[in-house]
């Protein structure tokens, strides 16, 4: 009888156990799940950003190559206009 009683009570404590550690398991699951959520969302403001910042790059370049041909364009007015003031007196 009290052999009976120590091996029930070891399965039941078995049980037990094993119940705890699923549990545990399952809230240790939860948690990652929970940080790989937020790293992706922090991850995907990083890309927009980075998506933001190419097409600002890209809008400079286009600026860039305006800036030229208008400071080009100025400097060939600016000399008309001199030569015009040269005939004028």
């Amino acid at each position: 009888m009290t052999v009976e009683i120590s091996i029930l009570l070891a399965v039941l404590s078995g049980f037990v156990g094993l119940a705890d550690w699923l549990g545990g398991r399952d809230k240790r699951i939860a948690g990652d799940a929970e940080w790989r959520g937020s790293v992706n969302a922090k991850l995907d403001v990083i890309v927009g950003i980075r998506r933001d910042l190419d097409q600002m790059t890209s809008s400079l370049a286009g600026c860039t190559e305006r800036l030229a041909k208008l400071e080009s364009s100025s400097a060939q007015l600016q000399q008309r206009v001199s030569e015009l003031s040269e005939r004028i007196r």
